[in-house]
């Protein structure tokens, strides 16, 4: 299958003027996860983290969260990464209007990260239209290329739908180890009918109790069809 890959425009919140937008989005879409998965969401801040993708195969990927002495978790209780995931690649294998097609977002975890990943939730912005996803046809993978032996399995698949049909929730099986890469794949019902690009909000939770939620950023598709 053939995917066309976009520049991904990842928005890092900077206090009280770029992170007005993404404070927003992380404080509306995703207080339902405290309720569901025990975890909560950060504001978002900057980071200086520079991962590259790791060739990790699926094993050493999703291996059983390991109990690190120095893992990062603050007086609350609350664990967190110390550099959090990042967001590097957004495609869709189909960017005609009114089509099916299947969005991927690809994360490395760096391996300072702190702690491993154990969930993403993604939820596109407001748009002249809203994407409808098949969440019962999401899919993990190691690295940035589905294979039959690199699919991670998912513990569960979420989001408040109908409520909020452009919003998924994923949860790995067994955390996403730092130093791996890990890609995302949602099945949209249809591609927008009316063209231009659309944004899509990332935000990553780490394995722990009460894991604090990292806003990763916006990634953009473009997609062609009616003129806005």
């Amino acid at each position: 299958m053939k995917f066309y890959t976009f520049t991904i425009n990842v928005i890092l919140a900077i206090a009280a003027t770029a992170g007005i937008k993404a404070t927003a989005h992380a404080s509306t879409k995703y207080d339902f996860l405290a309720k569901q998965f025990g975890f909560q969401t950060a504001q978002p801040q900057a980071t200086q983290s520079q991962a590259t993708q790791s060739q990790a195969t699926q094993s050493q990927a999703t291996q059983p969260e390991p109990q690190a002495a120095n893992s990062p978790v603050n007086q609350e209780g609350q664990t967190f990464f110390s550099h959090p995931p990042q967001l590097m690649r957004v495609a869709a294998s189909q960017i005609g209007k009114d089509t099916p097609s299947t969005y991927e977002f690809a994360l490395t975890v760096p391996k300072d990260a702190g702690r491993p990943l154990k969930a993403v939730t993604i939820a596109q912005a407001t748009n002249v239209e809203t994407v409808k996803f098949v969440v019962s046809s999401s899919k993990a993978f190691v690295g940035d290329r589905l294979t039959a032996s690199s699919e991670i399995r998912l513990a569960s698949v979420g989001g408040e739908q109908p409520v909020n049909p452009g919003e998924v929730t994923i949860v790995f099986d067994q955390p996403v180890q730092p130093g791996s890469t890990v890609t995302v794949a949602l099945a949209a019902q249809r591609n927008p009918t009316w063209g231009g690009v659309y944004e899509f909000g990332v935000t990553a939770y780490p394995a722990g109790e009460n894991g604090l939620g990292q806003f990763l950023g916006y990634g953009r598709l473009n997609f062609y069809g009616n003129s806005n």
